[in-house]
């Protein structure tokens, strides 16, 4: 895995859309190297990590080997799929599993998501730079950490102008990275994430944050921004075409998209809820535009 140029760490931090994660491998025997598209997102290193998880929104995952992985003691599952798992321990925890790793990777989190273990990584590797949250299976831990706040992941491309976010939802295919490489040649315009961004409720404000998991690690900033338009990317390359839609469109298309926990019905009130503000207090609207023509004409 390819690592950003920084010195190798025993402990790395982590912050995405105000949650702040702390990898401590202090004890491990293990060196922590980020992926590139982390680069812009790693915090301060602190020698006073455990302290991290006395404040709100933060969570210390202690990364062990794989000869310490605890007996399964899971019981309830919530989820199963070819890439992970999600499970609940006997003591309530939250269970993250990525079966295809060798040897598999485990992720155990409180449910408060302040304290977690991660194991997986067998001592011979204690030679080599990793970063031990596989991609796919982090993502799902932000998900469900996320979901106890009622906030959510869209499948979304998502820019910054003038001190205002933008959404631009779609499916894979519907021109989220083209459009924000198109915006993003305009000096007023930051691009948060080309294919993932962070919608979260602060303050009855809806806040848009950029998100580190994307092809391109140069298309995504951790900047927060208010939330001012959602558009739904529809494809029709030969006109230029915007129109507003109405909440309840709004909502079903959100659904259709978006990083939703269904798997937790104890979350999808609250996640609901939110949805239905978000979509009752922001300007929707479907946008289809001709590659090369000026769409932040289109936008603003």
């Amino acid at each position: 895995m390819a690592e950003i140029d920084t010195p190798d760490s025993e402990v790395i931090g982590v912050g995405v859309a105000g949650l702040q994660y702390w990898l401590d491998a202090s004890n491990s025997g293990l060196k922590l190297a980020a992926p590139p598209g982390h680069a812009k997102f790693l915090l301060q290193q602190t020698s006073e990590v455990a302290m991290a998880s006395e404040v709100f929104n933060n969570l210390v995952l202690h990364v062990r080997d794989a000869s310490k992985v605890p007996p399964k003691q899971w019981y309830r599952e919530f989820c199963r799929t070819e890439i992970w798992e999600l499970w609940q321990d006997t003591e309530g925890r939250f269970v993250f599993i990525a079966p295809r790793q060798s040897p598999s990777r485990y992720f155990i989190v409180d449910a408060d998501f302040k304290q977690g273990e991660v194991f997986g990584y067998p001592p011979e590797n204690a030679d080599h730079d990793c970063y031990p949250l596989p991609p796919g299976l982090e993502t799902v831990l932000i998900v469900n950490w996320l979901a106890g706040m009622s906030d959510l992941i869209l499948h979304a491309a998502g820019v910054a102008i003038d001190g205002q976010g933008y959404c631009f939802i779609g499916t894979s295919g519907a021109g989220k990275s083209t459009l924000a490489a198109s915006l993003a040649a305009d000096p007023r315009v930051t691009v948060l994430g080309e294919d993932q961004v962070i919608v979260r409720y602060i303050d009855h404000r809806f806040w848009v944050y950029g998100t580190p998991w994307h092809l391109n690690p140069a298309m995504c900033s951790p900047l927060g921004i208010p939330l001012s338009k959602i558009f739904f990317l529809e494809r029709e390359p030969n006109q230029n075409r915007i129109k507003n839609i109405k909440p309840f469109e709004g909502v079903t298309r959100i659904l259709q998209t978006a990083f939703i926990p269904y798997y937790r019905p104890d979350a999808l009130p609250g996640i609901l809820d939110h949805l239905v503000l978000l979509t009752e207090r922001m300007p929707l609207y479907t946008l289809s535009y001709q590659i090369g023509s000026d769409v932040m004409k289109l936008v603003l």
